[in-house]
């Protein structure tokens, strides 16, 4: 006879407070950060494109970053106060 084991473990669950949802999207800042891999540019200025396009944002800041590295505190300071959400992604 064969045990089957299962390799799952119990997690406990977080709650996590989502920030609050925007009532109208007109006029919102886009910052987009992406990781320098081959095409994370322009997908997420494509997006950001659809955003505008769509919905009347602007897109205000782009930010390079290193692959798998955070952002530096210079990179935070630009953020802060130009942007009301971030895209940031990859590409390949």
């Amino acid at each position: 006879m064969l045990d089957i084991v299962d390799p799952t473990i119990a997690t406990a669950r977080e709650h996590i407070e989502y920030a609050p949802r925007p009532k109208n999207l007109a006029g919102l800042r886009i910052g987009i950060i992406e990781n320098t891999k081959k095409n994370a540019e322009a997908v997420l200025r494509q997006v950001a494109d659809k955003l505008e396009t769509q919905h009347g944002m602007k897109t205000e800041v782009l930010l390079h970053k290193a692959q798998r590295a955070p952002l530096k505190e210079s990179q935070f300071d630009e953020l802060k106060g130009r942007i009301d959400f971030v895209i940031a992604g990859v590409g390949d």
